[in-house]
């Protein structure tokens, strides 16, 4: 019985520090997301973001490296998405939501569409879109013409590419239009 009081305490104590750890998370998030609109992304300082969400910089530095791991992290959940494109995981209905959120707030995102941000997302997607292609399996006639790499930073290029030049043009094309625009896209690179 000791064992079990003993591992059941250790359990809640573990829940607890991940609840410590996603709200820290969530405040250093949310302050970097806050000033990054704001002020822009060079604009924005590690000393800045940490006051703005009342965390230590030694409790930054436990979750986040620098400014760009921070940035990464952000757009995770957005790249995840774009990702998916590869293996049929999202549906075109998710993508014209994620799309409806850049279009209602593209006046204040925009600066996620310049350097040297947008160069910072194409590389998190593009790598997130690799890990996907290694455990996919290539097409006899694919095989040999350009790795992976190129491809998946071919794939994460044209995406946020069409993303943006539909953004700069908004209203010209339909969101479900453009979800399947990206669908078709990168399934053809894939060919």
């Amino acid at each position: 019985m000791p064992y079990r009081l003993n591992s059941e305490k250790l359990a809640a104590a573990n829940r607890k520090v991940d609840r410590r750890t996603l709200r820290t998370r969530a405040a250093l998030l949310s302050a970097f997301r806050d000033l990054v609109l704001s002020h822009g992304y060079a604009a924005v300082a590690v000393g800045d973001v940490i006051r703005c969400a009342n965390i230590g910089r030694s409790t930054f530095y436990l979750h986040f490296s620098s400014k760009q791991s921070l940035l990464k992290h952000s757009l995770d959940t957005h790249c995840m998405r774009l990702a998916a494109c590869i293996d049929g995981a999202v549906a075109q209905q998710s993508l014209v939501v994620l799309l409806e959120h850049y279009r209602e707030q593209r006046h204040l995102n925009r600066v996620f569409f310049e350097d040297p941000v947008r160069s910072i997302w194409v590389g998190r997607l593009s790598s997130l879109i690799a890990q996907k292609l290694r455990g996919r399996p290539v097409p006899a006639k694919r095989r040999g013409l350009l790795p992976p790499s190129l491809v998946a930073a071919t794939i994460a290029e044209m995406q946020i590419a069409m993303i943006v030049h539909w953004l700069r043009n908004a209203g010209s094309v339909t969101s479900e239009r453009m979800a399947n625009a990206i669908l078709t896209n990168t399934h053809a690179l894939l060919l």
